[in-house]
């Protein structure tokens, strides 16, 4: 069962055109305003989730393929040798 999260209460300024267009798009979906902000707001979220996630990714590659050109196909214990690792 999921537990319900505590709403926190935030004043925000927008221009009336945007109030306007949030007043027509609450009456038109039936919703209060704030749930209407709330899930406009989840969805960017997620969005900026998914850029972070991909750009960590493209990091990790990055670092992957420069590594792999330092590695120039040696073995792991080739690699251990040259580092001097008693491991």
């Amino acid at each position: 069962m999921k537990t319900a999260e505590r709403k926190v209460r935030k004043n925000i300024v927008l221009s009336e055109s945007v109030e306007r267009a949030l007043k027509e798009m609450a009456e038109y979906y039936k919703k209060p305003q704030s749930v209407l902000i709330e899930e406009l707001l989840e969805e960017k979220i997620k969005e900026y989730r998914r850029k972070r996630r991909k750009e960590a990714f493209e990091q990790i590659v990055k670092r992957a393929e420069e590594y792999a050109g330092v590695t120039e196909g040696k073995s792991f214990q080739e690699l251990k040798e040259e580092m001097g690792s008693e491991y």
